[in-house]
């Protein structure tokens, strides 16, 4: 469920405006004021020594799984500035250990992992006991499953063309049905749109109900916001597991805005819900949230 402090309840990453990596425990309520460094060498905190000024410089981030070494604690999964992809385990406490990363190995006809656009650690998505990861590569976008030990044994190409003006936001259960839906954000037109999921009838959800609209559980896609969601508006956005304790996964938004506010918004069974102003200043430049 994306917790890495043991409390039961999602935190989130993010990369900020130092190149560090930092921490944002969240309470129920979503707010994200306090912080953490997250991210050591042996002890030694990489935001406290210069040498490691440039470590996540242009890293995409994700967590939301027990990747390694399968100890029941949350994992981070990050594509770094050397194009590879890592996993790296989380230590409890909220922070990871940069010595322990595990290079990930993908099967070989998968996207380069130097050319992905986006990665999300979606949970187990295919009930196979195991964590999964969705990406984008350009206008592709990719499901990674069979996950042991640092290797992904499946790499299903879930849909080739409309994906390149698209950004995943969250999987997770929308209507109580136990099955994965897929949110996602249409980017030219600023707009939400929910993908209901279907059972694959061995307790997963089927791959194919989240690939195309046409097999989805609805046979189309549910309009979860109108309009306000562009890039000029929402700067970054973050789905994740249900952080209110309501059921039903929520979203942080970083606006575009002069200030740099943070809205903490409320997950809905077919629209979003409301949202509460969690930071009022001071991320203009965050450089990404996973």
């Amino acid at each position: 469920m994306s917790d890495v402090t043991g409390d039961a309840k999602p935190d989130l990453f993010v990369i900020d405006q130092f190149d560090d990596l930092r921490l944002y425990p969240a309470p129920s309520n979503g707010d994200i004021h306090a912080s953490l460094p997250a991210a050591h060498d042996e002890g030694a905190v990489l935001a406290e020594d210069d040498a490691y000024d440039n470590y996540w410089t242009g890293a995409l981030i994700t967590h939301n799984g027990d990747f390694l070494p399968g100890d029941g604690i949350q994992d981070l999964v990050a594509r770094m500035p050397d194009g590879k992809l890592y996993v790296y385990p989380g230590d409890g406490y909220g922070s990871v250990d940069i010595n322990r990363q595990t290079e990930i190995q993908l099967p070989a006809d998968a996207p380069d992992p130097a050319d992905l656009d986006q990665i999300l650690a979606v949970g187990d998505v295919d009930n196979d006991k195991r964590p999964d990861l969705f990406a984008i590569v350009g206008d592709q976008y990719w499901a990674f499953l069979g996950y042991t030990g640092g290797t992904f044994s499946r790499a299903v190409l879930q849909n080739d063309g409309p994906w390149l003006d698209r950004e995943l936001v969250s999987l997770g259960d929308h209507n109580a049905d136990d099955v994965v839906d897929l949110l996602y954000r249409s980017i030219p037109s600023g707009r939400l749109l929910l993908r209901y999921g279907k059972s694959d009838g061995n307790g997963g959800t089927s791959l194919a109900s989240l690939a195309v609209s046409t097999s989805s559980l609805n046979g189309s896609d549910t309009e979860y916001a109108a309009s306000g969601w562009t890039t000029s508006s929402v700067r970054l956005l973050m789905g994740g597991p249900d952080v209110n304790l309501d059921g039903i996964p929520d979203m942080w938004a970083v606006m575009n805005d002069d200030l740099g506010t943070v809205r903490f918004y409320r997950g809905g069974k077919t629209a979003v819900g409301a949202y509460t102003t969690v930071v009022s200043s001071g991320w203009t430049e965050k450089g990404a949230v996973g």
